[in-house]
């Protein structure tokens, strides 16, 4: 069987010896709302520990090679007299090299842990390492290859070795040696972005597995299991991730014991995955259970606590548990300062992570404290360039909550500070400005600032129909926020085309009858109302509380609003035989909820900005 590394592809001959480096290549997470493309592993990285291929593998110069990485997260020990504590500091050493990127460490480690004779496997050491020297080099060249942008070569590489393969697979060769090259080519694919390759491969892995049978004697077969739960799980399909994990833990709770430190990267990653499933109950049991292994082994204090306190606080908050919550992350943020010092950059993670719970607890000044400290050491922080994904989370989280407290122009400052970093990094032309536009321009419409408004929804709109053109779905979200902003600055002409080709795209996306076609016939009827084309305008909300009544029931509170607009419509109109049976409507929805009939009715003048609802 052979591995087609540099210098060895089936149609080309590389003459250029290429050098390369050890690389690792950590996916780590980030909001769980991200687009497909910038899918991460929800454990802090993937392993790539199989090491089953025969030795005749082909390296960059023709000889035989390695393929792959290798990679275990520990807690330290200092005690190394017995022959687990020796493989734990080896591994602590390996992590070490990795973290600092010295191939020639890594390698000397690897081969270390290849050499102990530790007897029976353990699933976390190979006695093959010349096995996982051929993994560790297919995986650093073709890393190295995407670094570099050389995607070409790198696909070349990973289609070459697909082929071998499938060439055994046809030959009726079906072992864990085929698992394990899926398994790595499908995290090759992940790195190139190329998502729907790699749940293919993922989908070969999981049906060869089920055909061979897992042996959990097999070396390292629980890193194969937790690779692909965890690249299903950043594929957004976690439930398929879930069986894959629990059976990695299981298969390391019964070799290592129930309560070894090496199993707390798989529970991570399987509470993780459970949070993404939205099961946070079971998450928080998990993390629970992360806590007291890493307790009993390494004390209260150790710094290793911190992570799965901070994701134990976040899952509080989701179940409303806001004092558990906060507890969890006043503890992290004071086990960060004490490891890090006070002006970390982690810290001001952590701080902004405790202000989360003080807002969701009623303490907003106190949050707001906290948010504007943690902002501080974040942004003084070198670890974080100026349009970091972090930095923009904490800079929408507290504006947001300044909105809420009516500090307008401190929550504007925030958004405009988000667009310019973005504007400096990918210039003024960029489809990734438009949440950034729409953030800012919201922020100026709360104020009342329309006039401000127009130009960054002229460029949002423009943007978007670059983009994605001009009949997308996306694109009726500038439109309409572009036709209110006008109607609100009495440009009603020009706004009344706008909300109509909003309307027609959503009706050919989603539905005539889509709540969210609702949204822009309420828009359209404002505009429509405001030039005095009333029987339109009526026509038009008639079809709102139609759609309303469709998908949140004619008796819910969710109407009241609409019920408003047509009394005040046919008020103009002059057809009051028709208001009273709406009114009586009205009067029995807002009695049922405890509502004040006088008081829902004044509210029928409201405005909204980007809701479409009536001028007064």
């Amino acid at each position: 069987m052979y591995l087609f590394c540099l210098g060895r592809l089936p149609s080309e001959q590389h003459e250029e010896s290429y050098s390369w480096k050890f690389i690792v290549f950590l996916w780590c997470r980030r909001s769980k709302k991200l687009m497909r493309r910038n899918a991460k592993n929800k454990d802090g990285g993937p392993f790539i520990d199989s090491q089953w291929l025969p030795p005749a593998a082909i390296g960059a110069e023709g000889k035989p090679g390695s393929v792959g990485c290798s990679k275990v997260e520990v807690v330290q020990d200092d005690d190394d007299e017995s022959g687990d504590r020796v493989l734990e500091d080896q591994f602590n050493r390996f992590t070490m090299a990795m973290a600092l990127q010295d191939s020639e460490m890594a390698q000397q480690i690897m081969q270390e842990m290849g050499d102990s004779d530790r007897g029976e496997t353990t699933g976390l050491a190979n006695e093959v390492p010349e096995l996982q020297d051929q993994l560790q080099q297919l995986y650093g060249e073709v890393l190295k290859l995407i670094e570099e942008g050389d995607d070409d070569t790198a696909r070349a590489l990973i289609e070459a070795n697909y082929e071998n393969v499938v060439e055994q697979l046809e030959s009726g060769y079906k072992s864990i040696e085929q698992i394990a090259m899926l398994d790595i080519l499908a995290q090759l694919r992940m790195s190139l972005g190329e998502f729907e390759e790699a749940e293919y491969l993922l989908d070969q892995t999981k049906d060869l597995m089920e055909a061979v049978g897992i042996d959990p004697k097999q070396p390292l077969v629980d890193r194969i299991l937790e690779h692909v739960g965890s690249m299903y799980t950043a594929l957004g399909k976690p439930s398929e991730g879930l069986p894959f994990y629990l059976k990695s833990v299981e298969i390391q709770e019964h070799l290592l014991g129930e309560e070894s430190t090496l199993i707390v990267k798989t529970l991570l990653g399987l509470a993780s995955t459970l949070t993404d499933m939205d099961d946070t109950i079971r998450a928080i049991g998990v993390y629970r259970r992360v806590l007291l292994i890493i307790e009993k082994n390494k004390g209260p204090t150790d710094e290793s606590l911190a992570l799965p306190l901070s994701h134990l606080g976040h899952c509080l908050l989701e179940e409303g548990r806001v004092d558990e919550a906060e507890l969890a992350l006043l503890r992290a943020l004071k086990l960060v300062e004490q490891t890090f010092g006070a002006r970390d950059g982690r810290v001001g993670i952590a701080k902004c992570a405790l202000a989360r719970a003080k807002a969701a607890r009623g303490a907003v000044d106190e949050s707001v404290s906290l948010y504007r400290g943690g902002l501080q050491v974040m942004e003084e922080c070198s670890k974080f360039v100026d349009d970091d994904p972090s930095l923009e989370t904490v800079r929408t989280d507290l504006a947001e909550l300044l909105n809420m407290m009516e500090r307008h122009d401190e929550a504007e400052e925030l958004w405009e500070r988000n667009l310019q970093a973005k504007e400096r990094v990918i210039g003024l032309n960029d489809p990734a400005l438009v949440v950034h536009l729409q953030n800012l321009a919201t922020a100026y419409a709360v104020s009342g600032k329309y006039e401000e408004c127009v130009p960054l929804l002229r460029r949002s709109l423009k943007l978007t129909t670059a983009n994605l053109g001009p009949n997308a779905p996306q694109v009726s979200v500038p439109l309409e926020c572009l036709a209110t902003a006008l109607h609100h600055t009495g440009r009603q002409y020009e706004a009344e085309p706008l909300a109509r080709q909003a309307l027609h795209i959503r009706e050919a996306a989603f539905g005539a009858d889509s709540a969210i076609v609702g949204e822009a016939c309420n828009c359209l009827a404002s505009i429509l109302h405001s030039i005095g084309r009333l029987e339109e305008a009526l026509t038009l909300m008639k079809r709102v509380l139609a759609i309303q009544e469709k998908h949140v029931g004619p008796d819910s509170p969710e109407i009241v609003m609409t019920l408003q607009l047509m009394i005040m419509l046919l008020d103009k109109l002059g057809r009051i035989d028709d208001i009273e049976p709406l009114y009586m409507r009205l009067a029995k929805i807002s009695t049922a909820h405890g509502g004040d009939i006088e008081e829902d009715i004044e509210n029928a003048a409201r405005t909204d900005m980007f809701g479409g609802l009536f001028k007064p």
